[in-house]
C-alpha cells in the first residue's frame, strides 16, 4: 500500500468516524417562542439544568415579547426569520450571547455551521444576571442580524461605518457610565460602542428601543448626545419620525 493511499485512507476514516458522531448526537428541540424558532442543545434539558434552562425561556420570552411591541411590525417579521440557539458553553470559553455572521468562523471553531447567520446564547446559567445588567441583550444581538441580513452592503454599510469613525473622532463615547446591575457600583470608560461599527449600531439601538447598560442609556439621552446617529437608526430601522 502506498504512502499517498495509506494518508487518503486515514483522511477518510477520520472523516466516516467524524460524521458517524455526528449523526450519533441528539438532535435538538426545536420550540416557538413568540414567532421565533428556537433550538435547544439536549444537554440543557437534564435534571442539572432544567431549572436554569426553564428560567432563561420565560427571558426570552418577555425580551422578545418586548421587541415585538417596540419595534415596526415589518422588521419584527423580518427579525423572525432569525433562528436562535440554546447552547451550553463552550470549554475555555467565557458563557455569552452572540450573533453569527460567518459560516466559516463556526466552522473554524468547531461549532455547528447551520448556526450561520443566528444568535447563540451559551449563557443560559446566567441568564437571569445578564438581564439585570442588560435589560434587553436579545435585542442587541437581534440589532446586529439587522445590520448584517437586511440592511444595504450588510457589515460594509457606509453610511454605519461613517457614523462610527465620526462618533470615535468626535470623543463622545471615551468616557460614558456603565451600569453593572445588583449592587455593582456604575464605572466609568471607553463606550462598548466603539469597539467597531457593529457594535456601534447595536448598542444605541439597544438605547433608542430600550435600556442600554451603557450611556446613553436610552431615546432621550440617545438623541441629545448623539443626534446624528440617532437620526441614522431611525432611518435604518424604518422610523423616519422618531422622537
Amino acid at each position: 500500500m502506498s504512502l499517498p493511499f495509506r494518508a487518503l485512507l486515514a483522511i477518510m476514516l477520520i472523516a466516516t468516524s467524524s460524521i458517524s458522531l455526528m449523526a450519533a448526537e441528539e438532535p435538538r428541540e426545536t420550540i416557538e417562542v413568540v414567532g421565533w424558532t428556537l433550538h435547544i442543545h439536549p444537554q440543557l434539558r437534564e435534571a442539572k439544568h432544567a431549572a436554569k434552562t426553564d428560567r432563561a425561556l420565560e427571558i426570552l420570552r418577555t425580551q422578545l415579547t418586548e421587541i415585538v411591541e417596540i419595534l415596526p411590525s415589518a422588521d419584527v417579521a423580518k427579525l423572525r426569520q432569525v433562528p436562535l440557539f440554546f447552547s451550553p458553553p463552550y470549554p475555555g470559553e467565557t458563557p455569552n450571547a452572540a450573533y453569527h455572521p460567518n459560516i466559516d468562523w463556526l466552522r473554524k471553531n468547531g461549532r455547528d455551521p447551520l448556526m450561520a447567520r443566528s444568535v447563540e446564547f451559551t449563557n443560559i446559567e446566567i441568564f437571569e444576571k445578564e438581564w439585570d445588567r442588560m435589560p434587553n441583550f436579545v435585542l442587541h444581538e437581534l440589532s446586529h442580524a439587522w445590520h448584517d441580513r437586511f440592511l444595504p452592503m450588510g457589515y460594509a454599510n457606509p453610511e454605519v461605518k461613517r457614523a462610527f469613525e465620526d462618533a470615535k473622532m468626535s470623543g463622545r463615547y471615551a468616557k460614558v457610565e456603565r451600569r453593572h446591575g445588583g449592587d455593582r457600583p456604575n464605572t466609568f470608560g471607553v463606550a462598548y460602542a466603539m469597539n467597531n461599527p457593529m457594535e456601534y449600531f447595536a448598542e444605541c439601538s439597544e438605547a433608542f428601543f430600550g435600556t442600554n447598560d451603557f450611556f446613553p442609556f436610552d431615546r432621550a439621552e440617545l438623541k441629545k448626545h448623539d443626534p446624528e446617529m440617532f437620526a441614522l437608526l431611525g432611518k435604518l430601522w424604518r422610523l423616519p419620525d422618531a422622537r
